[in-house]
C-alpha cells in the first residue's frame, strides 16, 4: 500500500471546536453567577445571625460571670454596620465604628471608668449585609435575673441581594430567630 493514500488519523480539536466550548462555558457561567451570588448573600445573612445570637448568649453569660450589667450597642457608618458588647459604667459609651480593641476608649485613648470592651463585630458594607437594631440601638442585661432592659428588642440582618433574618430577645433575654419576609429556608416566618 502506498503511503500517500493511507488515511490520516486526526488527534486533537479544531480551533472552531475549542471556541464553541469556551463560548458555551461563558454562557453557562453568566447564567449561574447571579444565583451563586444570591446563595452566598443568604449564607452570609445566616452566618451573621448565628454569630449575633451566640453573642447575645455571651453578653448574658458575661453579666453573670462579672456580676455587672453588660450592654450590646449597635451602630453604623458609611463603610460598616457593627456592634460592641461591653460592661457598663457610670459614664461613657462605646463606639463600634472604631477599631476593635479601641471601641470603649475616649478620644484621648484613655478608658472610660468601669467600661470594658468584651467583643466588637464589624460587618463591612461590601459584604452586602447590614445589621439594624430596633426600637433602640442597645440592649442591657441587668442583674440579678439577667433580664433585658428592652423585652421587645429586635436585630434584623439583611442582604441587599435578598434574604433577611431577625433575632429577637424574649422576656427572659433569650434570643429567637425568624424570617420577616419568609426569604430564608429553615427559619420560621416572623409573627
Amino acid at each position: 500500500m502506498n503511503r500517500l493514500h493511507r488515511p490520516r488519523c486526526r488527534h486533537g480539536f479544531t480551533l472552531i471546536e475549542l471556541l464553541m466550548v469556551v463560548a458555551l462555558l461563558g454562557i453557562i457561567g453568566l447564567l449561574v453567577a447571579p444565583s451563586m451570588q444570591d446563595m452566598l448573600a443568604r449564607q452570609r445573612v445566616q452566618s451573621i445571625t448565628s454569630e449575633l445570637m451566640t453573642d447575645i448568649h455571651l453578653a448574658r453569660s458575661e453579666a453573670t460571670q462579672r456580676s455587672r450589667p453588660v450592654r450590646m450597642v449597635f451602630s453604623s457608618n458609611a463603610s460598616m454596620t457593627c456592634y460592641t458588647i461591653h460592661t457598663t459604667g457610670v459614664v461613657g459609651n462605646c463606639n463600634c465604628t472604631k477599631a476593635q480593641g479601641t471601641a470603649c476608649l475616649r478620644n484621648d485613648g484613655t478608658a472610660w471608668p468601669g467600661i470594658t470592651e468584651l467583643k466588637t463585630v464589624q460587618i463591612p458594607r461590601s459584604t452586602t449585609v447590614t445589621v439594624a437594631a430596633s426600637p433602640v440601638a442597645s440592649i442591657t442585661f441587668d442583674l440579678p435575673q439577667l433580664l433585658p432592659n428592652r423585652p421587645d428588642f429586635r436585630m434584623t440582618v439583611a442582604s441587599s441581594r435578598g434574604g433577611q433574618l431577625r433575632a429577637a430577645t424574649n422576656l427572659t433575654g433569650r434570643p429567637t430567630m425568624c424570617s420577616p419576609d419568609g426569604s430564608m429556608s429553615g427559619a420560621p416566618a416572623c409573627p
